[in-house]
């Protein structure tokens, strides 16, 4: 009696090839909205670390050079932008050293979905003296549609806690 063998060669048959496109759609449905909101965490986080250096940037750069500088926001726009001089009627742009220009940054340019919510300084702007002090304490509120941050400067100190 003779037996016959198919030639079976090493391939998937087509369920094991099925099987392994439905779990790896099942892991991509799964993945998609969590990678989503790290971006927009990220995102959220580098929008604050941008603002509180700028803060910061603004209140040693009164100090070292020993002038005046405002930082002033537009939260229409959702841009903020620094200014120094001896007083506001006669103030210079200050150029922002991460950009290397003096115009207005748009927050949600370079950190997509990331806006101002509120702006808690007297006309939108605060400034700091030759000694680092600001004109006043206050908060910017920054959100990501779902998360939301608060920055604050400390009256006293100008410190930019985030």
């Amino acid at each position: 009696m003779k037996v016959f063998y198919k030639n079976r060669s090493g391939g998937f048959t087509l369920i094991e090839i099925i099987v392994v496109i439905v779990l790896l759609g099942i892991i991509i449905i799964v993945a998609i909205p969590q990678i989503a909101n790290t971006l927009r965490t990220k995102r959220l986080y580098g929008a604050i670390e941008k603002l509180s250096d700028d803060l910061n940037y603004c209140r040693d750069f009164a100090i070292s050079q020993h002038t005046n500088t405002w930082v002033e926001f537009n939260i229409g726009s959702n841009q903020y932008r620094f200014l120094y001089g001896n007083s506001w009627a006669s103030s210079t742009g200050l150029i922002d050293p991460a950009r290397n220009t003096t115009a207005w940054f748009t927050i949600n340019l370079d950190f997509i979905g990331v806006s101002m919510q509120s702006v808690s300084f007297t006309n939108e702007l605060i400034s700091f003296n030759w000694w680092g002090t600001p004109s006043e304490g206050g908060t910017v509120v920054l959100t990501n549609g779902t998360n939301t941050h608060t920055i604050v400067v400390n009256v006293e100190t100008g410190y930019v806690q985030r």
